[in-house]
């Protein structure tokens, strides 16, 4: 059954669909009876929320038959990234999607847009809002690529969002309800750091919620509050826009009903009648767990309305204050109701949140046991585990007792759709991977070449003085007006190349756009992309030489065969990448030459939020590791205390047949002396790393523990932590 058609206003006018999460199915069948005009779910694989619940490819083919007879669109999360050796699986799971015919798949790997455009055209995409577009340059590159909707980034402020819809036609999503992450979409890299849960495979362990300290002050420092655009909806609703997104896979039902009900509330109530509409929303809300509400970019000032770093920002529903604990349980005071197997979680003092524990009996003050209790009193609770907690502590309600599953299979399949058939493999076995991706460069054949990036102007005469063979220099307005001023030779322009920023908004494309072609008119032909709007400002030319930057987040083979068809020569591989990945693949001929980087510290936190912290002074977590905060320009970031170094790893990875290597001295929490440079390009020389320093996920698995117990330190990180604290 078709989709059904789209939702008009009383006056007519076409609002954006309501799209809702589904991490489990009481989450979807919460979100279809209050009014969600779509869905969105993830697979047990590829998913960027890996711990959420999820769906098998069987229970899809189950559900969509039941979806479509009521006109709801199920839209599939693969918005994660691909490691090398996921290639096979990803293509089984894009046949089965295929298949099915979801009705769109939301997409994130450069690799997926490769594969699908490819292999599978009648698939249609979505790009995630892990792609970073926080342009309009973004969008059209995007919906080149194949994208039929673009889900905007949620750092951007309402005037940047319309300005975006002015600029293009293509279809815009964006965040209007949910938590919020501390970095930029797309550019975290803190999770994967220390452990190797990668936020961009779903696997995020939340640092950003820890108890941070500096000097003498301790807070929660990057931990943000919910986002709720409610108070706008009524504007958000006239922009044009394709759908509103509800965050929440992590969610429960009850939570969905609640949120979902009131965005249906305000998006059908007529102008006149919006105001009470969003504060009878909002009553509603309020019962919903959740952290603090807030604004977030659509506000006044984020970053004081986003950070709440005297609370831990422990999300739920405040219900319970502690007033003793004993063997018998807790007494309490009550300011919501609670029942029998609702999950609660006691508020952490060290950000990262609590187990939760199900409540297991409740005793009334006349000693009888009750199912439920009023919104107020003093009651005895149980736990399943039992709990101890101290006077005034807060209890939190994190999610109701679940409905039966097997109860909502029965009603979905009394509908009386058959389940959908599909192929578990892919259709083409004839074809070998090695032959998914056009060949284009043996590089074993290449000489070691040595490239270096630096950040500032003022050290561009000392690396144009070293080994590399390429100097790129991160093009800020500042250098590149700056540079406009200064001539350099033939030779020199054929070392030199710009690095272009990871994130522009929308006030900057004309001028990059402009910059960018003045720079190529005056023969500045090499190009470092770190984000897919820089694609709109490069135009074609045979004599640009473009590199795809490691903020393109590339990690196996079809990312870097995507990046080659849209220009890319070579490929920056991700920060994130494993020893076996990289094994993996190097393998002759590859779509672009990869480039692997053996030393830098790039930025673990990249953010528009502006935390209350000191410049260039260490912010520590509860088990000590260390980071350096620094304000660049309108960002704020966030950098471990020691470097990414390679270099003793530089002949085991020429023996693999990597040849390119790149010393990223561009980022970091302060600018290298003049006998740093020196050490460095000894220590690349020598093949030896000074400590301290970090070999980031080299030793680390591609797809880490799926227990989420983060592994041993490698014997050199060991090493380090305790040269750390001497140093």
């Amino acid at each position: 059954m078709p989709k059904k058609p789209p939702t008009l206003s009383e006056n007519g006018m076409v609002l954006p669909e309501l799209l809702a999460p589904a991490g489990h199915l009481e989450a979807l069948w919460a979100a279809l009876e209050n009014g969600a005009d779509a869905v969105y779910v993830g697979l047990k694989q590829f998913s960027a929320r890996a711990h959420a619940a999820n769906f098998t490819l069987d229970e899809l083919a189950r559900l969509l038959p039941f979806t479509r007879r009521r006109g709801v669109a199920v839209y599939v999360a693969l918005n994660c990234l691909v490691t090398a050796s996921e290639i096979p699986s990803i293509l089984d799971t894009l046949q089965a999607l295929s298949d099915l015919g979801v009705d769109a798949v939301i997409v994130q790997d450069p690799g997926l847009f490769f594969l699908c455009r490819h292999h599978f055209p009648t698939l249609p995409l979505h790009a995630s809002t892990l792609t970073a577009v926080h342009n309009s340059s973004g969008v059209n590159v995007l919906e080149k690529l194949g994208a039929r909707r673009i889900v905007l980034a949620r750092e951007l402020t309402l005037e940047e969002i319309q300005a975006i819809r002015r600029k293009t036609q293509a279809e815009l999503e964006i965040f209007v309800h949910g938590a919020l992450c501390y970095s930029i979409s797309g550019l975290c890299l803190a999770s994967s750091f220390h452990g190797g849960h990668s936020g961009l495979q779903g696997r995020c362990v939340q640092p950003c919620r820890l108890r941070y300290r500096q000097d003498r002050r301790s807070g929660y420092f990057f931990s943000c509050s919910d986002f709720s655009a409610l108070a706008h909806l009524h504007h958000l609703r006239k922009l044009g826009l394709a759908a509103l997104k509800i965050e929440g896979r992590m969610k429960d039902a009850e939570y969905i009903a609640t949120v979902v009900r009131a965005y249906r509330h305000v998006l059908d109530t007529p102008d006149e009648g919006v105001h009470a509409a969003v504060e009878e929303a909002r009553n509603w809300l309020a019962r919903a767990p959740a952290r603090r509400l807030t604004e977030a970019f659509f506000g006044v000032d984020p970053s004081r309305e986003i950070l709440s770093p005297h609370r831990s920002g422990s999300s739920g529903l405040w219900v319970a204050t502690i007033k003793r604990s004993d063997p018998k349980g807790l007494q309490v005071d009550l300011r919501h109701s609670v029942r029998v197997g609702d999950r609660l979680r006691p508020e952490s003092t060290e950000g990262k949140e609590a187990p939760p524990v199900v409540l297991d009996g409740i005793q009334a003050q006349d000693g009888t046991f009750i199912a439920e209790t009023s919104a107020q009193g003093t009651v005895l609770l149980t736990t399943r585990p039992p709990l101890e907690l101290s006077k005034g502590a807060r209890l939190f309600r994190i999610g109701r007792k679940p409905s039966p599953i097997n109860k909502l299979w029965e009603a979905i399949d009394r509908d009386g759709s058959r389940p959908l058939s599909y192929r578990h493999r892919w259709n083409r076995p004839e074809v070998h991977e090695d032959h998914l991706f056009p060949g284009l460069f043996n590089v074993r054949r290449q000489a070691t070449s040595l490239w270096m990036k630096i950040r500032s102007l003022s050290d561009l005469g000392r690396a144009m003085s070293s080994p590399a063979h390429k100097v790129w220099l991160v093009a800020s307005r500042e250098n590149l007006e700056k540079m406009a001023k200064k001539h350099l030779h033939g030779a020199q322009k054929e070392r030199f190349g710009w690095a272009l920023p990871p994130v522009l908004f929308e006030k900057d494309v004309d001028y990059y756009r402009k910059a960018v072609a003045w720079y190529v008119a005056k023969g500045y032909r090499a190009w470092e992309v770190n984000n897919w709007s820089h694609l709109d400002w490069i135009f074609e030319d045979d004599k640009l030489f473009l590199v795809a930057g490691s903020r393109m987040n590339v990690r196996n083979k079809a990312a870097m065969a995507a990046l080659a068809e849209a220009g890319c020569r070579c490929v920056v591989l991700s920060w994130e990448i494993t020893r076996d990945e990289l094994r993996q693949i190097i393998a002759d001929p590859v779509p672009s030459v990869p480039v692997v980087s053996i030393y830098g510290r790039p930025s673990l936190f990249l953010s528009r939020i502006q935390p209350p912290l000191l410049e260039n002074r260490p912010v520590r977590t509860p088990r000590g590791e260390a980071y350096v905060y620094r304000k660049e320009g309108a960002l704020a970031v966030l950098y471990a205390d020691r470097p990414c170094n390679w270099f003793e790893k530089i002949p085991e990875l020429e023996a693999m047949g990597y040849r390119l290597f790149l010393m990223d001295l561009a980022e970091g929490s302060t600018p290298l002396e003049p006998g740093q440079w020196e050490r460095l390009l000894s220590g690349y020389e020598r093949r030896r790393a000074d400590a301290p320093y970090s070999l980031f996920n080299y030793d680390r698995k591609p797809i880490p523990d799926s227990r989420g117990k983060e592994p041993g330190l490698p014997d050199h990180e060991r090493k380090v932590e305790h040269l750390s604290e001497r140093d």
